[in-house]
């Protein structure tokens, strides 16, 4: 089996919630075989346009190559220093067509060790503090037994306000209150907090019961985070957007800055990245928790690692939603069916072959536009 071609076709996914964008765009990558097969996935991240390195550099790059050699392309894509996510797509993209090429799912190929695992709800972000205790009730209705928040503060990104950090206790403590003690909680800060909003948080939290406390200090402030783990007891989550893969996480592991390795198909590499920091963390007794990856067949791959690694608890869906409207449409967006999340809020492991689900082409072709 070899590769004739990589095209993209270009799409404007509307984006639901009150704060945010208008719409995101989504690049739907496809590499084509000469057998007919064909592996996809959505390429790039937030705000982030790869479409012409990946026509332009990665197209004549692989033509010619056999598609099942993916940890060879991996090494390939890693040398000429292309961005880790032009690696990620053009890794998960591959999977697919191994998926499909064996009638298996991803996950069967890397190794199942489980059929299904929690999820939670991560929120988007809203204005005020009533419609954070609304949303967190209406998921837990809906079985969810789980919730993090992205809190008030992130409106100093939004829209420029100089939210204190107070008001994010405040949160904490009003959403504590409504779902009570036996409901999972974590809050994810988004890097927004210098070092003593951090700890005041932290503390605050701590006496909250929440779960953990992720991303609160800048993304490369490894040593913040080993003054901050001096200072509290909730465990830290770190390395979400970390630059530089699987080797730039040892240094987090090694300095003991977080207790998780933190990524995402998009961001580590790929399926293949994320597995290899699975087994980073897994050496040392971590968690690795795979963060949302930004769209449906990000999530389905992310699904599929999570399926075969043992050391990830949660499955992450955010959540943005139009005001009063609760649901998470927007994690299958694209895709002929929605992932499978059960009444008691379980994810179940994709079971057909590739990575699982089905592209809703008419709706991606009826807006879309092909590149390149």
């Amino acid at each position: 089996m070899k590769i004739i071609d990589i095209s993209i076709l270009r799409h404007q996914q509307p984006f639901p919630a009150a704060v945010g964008p208008e719409h995101v765009t989504l690049d739907l990558l496809t590499i084509a075989t000469d057998e007919g097969i064909q592996g996809h996935t959505f390429a790039g991240g937030p705000g982030e346009d790869i479409a012409s390195v990946l026509l332009d550099v990665v197209r004549p790059m692989l033509i010619g190559l056999d598609p099942l050699d993916i940890g060879r392309v991996w090494a390939m894509t890693g040398r000429r220093g292309l961005p880790a996510t032009v690696r990620g797509a053009v890794d998960v993209a591959l999977w697919d067509i191994a998926g499909k090429a064996a009638g298996l799912p991803v996950h069967r190929l890397i190794g199942t060790v489980r059929d299904h695992a929690p999820a939670y709800i991560a929120t988007w972000v809203h204005r005020d503090i009533p419609t954070y205790v609304d949303e967190a009730l209406a998921y837990r209705e809906m079985g969810f037994t789980a919730h993090k928040l992205h809190p008030l503060t992130q409106l100093r990104h939004f829209d420029g306000k100089q939210v204190p950090v107070t008001d994010d206790i405040d949160l904490c403590a009003q959403v504590r209150a409504a779902v009570g003690d036996r409901h999972v909680l974590a809050l994810d800060a988004a890097w927004a907090y210098d070092y003593p909003e951090a700890v005041q948080v932290g503390l605050a939290i701590e006496e909250l019961g929440y779960a953990w406390y992720e991303d609160p200090l800048a993304a490369d402030d490894l040593y913040g985070y080993i003054r901050l783990k001096q200072q509290l007891s909730i465990p830290l989550m770190a390395t979400e957007v970390t630059q530089g893969g699987l080797t730039a996480l040892a240094p987090w592991v090694v300095e003991r800055a977080t207790d998780f390795l933190r990524g995402d198909v998009v961001l580590k590499g790929g399926i293949t990245g994320m597995v290899k920091i699975a087994h980073l963390a897994e050496a040392f007794h971590l968690p690795c928790e795979i963060h949302d990856a930004y769209n449906s067949l990000n999530n389905l791959a992310g699904l599929n690692v999570m399926m075969a690694i043992a050391n990830c608890q949660w499955f992450e869906i955010l959540a943005p939603h139009a005001p009063g409207s609760y649901d998470i449409d927007a994690l299958s967006y694209g895709l002929v069916e929605p992932i499978t999340i059960d009444p008691t809020g379980n994810v179940h492991a994709p079971t057909r072959p590739g990575l699982g689900i089905d592209i809703d082409w008419e709706l991606l072709r009826a807006s879309g536009e092909l590149l390149g």
